[in-house]
């Protein structure tokens, strides 16, 4: 018999198989009226589908699963694989939809046959009803809306993806209201934070197909249902206002305002320091210390600054943040506070040259608010300490230290202003006014 003829008949034969398939138990005999029979086609049809000659081994694996489709779930599973096969064979329009109908009707015995496994067996029926017909969207969208509620949170990745692609396209379509997709994209986020929480791969593999995922429904729902700012705060500002404690809800506001550029917005901090409390992130510390910077709020900056620094995973980042501390309580003219920032700066990197660099500024800054005279002019042997300090320790400052170094000498005191003060050159000299710190006496000639 020819391939085509074959698959007509068995075409013909699947659809009568279904429908009488819709009784209540079709297991009654798990190998059919005649088991001998029906393990010797199993036999049969396997040879055959092992060499990929299909053609071959349709009339064995038909009587399977005419008369014995409970008796290997793997029978279904091959039943699929060959009607695809066939379907590569890029038959006629007509014969095309018949061979894609067989492939849901056997999907559809599998599902009646093994309930144990309906919930997967649906989402593949989902996987292949999106890729062989796509329309109606609604018929694929039901499928693995009926896989999520056979499985609960033990479902496929793919699974939440593909159906809240679905959920948007009836959106766009004006079929469903957004609401809607929100609410299915927050049922999709729980099951996916489920099976990351309480994966049991120890790989990691799996909770990361998950991460995955939501890093998808992120993307969805932001480039589908949010085109701008203003869309975000009509869609989502008011609910959030009205639910705050909701994590969910904020951190789907959250990322939809980062993600659209929408920082500035009154309800972004709110949204964001309450993320904060939770997570303890520090890209997030950063973000909000620097907004408050720009806002003049110096004090709220601060705090996030130190949160930043607490959150930092290594030495250098929190070193950078203590500098930028450090150059704020600066612009404050608080300098005690501006070198306490720049030596944690220090001490988290001991051989970066910059925070030297600073100190030895505050120092040099300070001549005309210490006093006259010596007491004065001593600051810029301090100063000069420190730019000697960063280019011992940090040769990319080298330049920038050699100039300050040649600027500041020249406003050492002279020999002649020493002696007449009994100062020897080369004695130790406490600077006093804020410094307080313990330098070396030096002349300008």
């Amino acid at each position: 018999m020819k391939t085509s003829r074959i698959l007509f008949v068995l075409f013909i034969f699947t659809l009568g198989l279904t429908s009488a398939g819709a009784q209540t138990n079709p297991c009654t005999q798990k190998f059919g009226a005649d088991s001998v029979k029906t393990i010797q086609s199993i036999s049969v049809y396997r040879e055959f589908f092992k060499q990929k000659n299909y053609a071959s081994a349709l009339e064995s694996w038909m009587y399977v699963f005419d008369k014995a489709p409970c008796a290997r779930e793997q029978t279904h599973i091959d039943g699929v694989i060959m009607y695809k096969a066939f379907l590569a064979e890029n038959p006629s329009a007509s014969r095309k939809e018949q061979l894609i109908d067989t492939i849901i009707k056997i999907y559809d015995a599998r599902i009646l046959a093994f309930p144990k496994s309906a919930a997967s067996t649906t989402a593949r029926k989902g996987v292949d009803l999106l890729a062989l017909r796509p329309e109606p969207n609604v018929e694929v969208m039901n499928t693995f809306k009926n896989a999520l509620e056979l499985g609960g949170n033990d479902v496929e990745s793919y699974v939440l993806t593909n159906y809240f692609k679905t959920v948007l396209k009836e959106v766009a379509a004006g079929k469903f209201d957004k609401s809607v997709a929100v609410d299915v994209y927050n049922q999709l986020n729980q099951t996916a934070d489920f099976n990351i929480a309480n994966s049991k791969d120890s790989t990691g593999k799996e909770a990361e197909k998950f991460n995955q995922a939501k890093q998808v429904l992120d993307a969805d729902l932001a480039g589908n249902l949010v085109k701008d700012c203003q869309d975000i705060l009509q869609n989502f500002g008011s609910r959030y206002e009205a639910n705050p404690s909701d994590k969910k809800l904020r951190d789907l506001v959250y990322g939809m305002l980062i993600g659209k550029g929408c920082t500035q917005e009154p309800i972004f901090v709110r949204v964001a320091e309450s993320r904060l409390a939770d997570t303890g992130e520090e890209r997030l510390a950063l973000l909000l210390a620097r907004m408050f910077k720009q806002k003049d709020q110096m004090e709220k900056a601060m705090g996030f600054y130190q949160k930043a620094v607490t959150a930092a995973q290594n030495d250098s980042t929190k070193s950078q943040y203590c500098y930028e501390m450090a150059a704020i309580y600066s612009d404050q003219d608080q300098h005690a506070k501006a070198r306490q920032m720049a030596q944690e700066a220090i001490k988290y990197r001991s051989d970066w040259g910059k925070p030297y660099i600073f100190i030895g500024d505050l120092y040099a800054s300070s001549a005309g608010r210490c006093g006259e005279g010596i007491a004065s002019q001593s600051v810029y042997w301090a100063a000069v300490d420190k730019y000697k300090k960063a280019r011992e320790v940090d040769p990319s400052c080298a330049d920038e230290a050699a100039q300050r170094i040649s600027k500041y000498t020249g406003y050492f005191p002279d020999k002649e202003a020493l002696f007449f003060q009994s100062i020897t050159i080369g004695s130790g000299y406490s600077v006093g006014c804020w410094i307080n710190e313990g330098t070396t006496v030096r002349a300008r000639n």
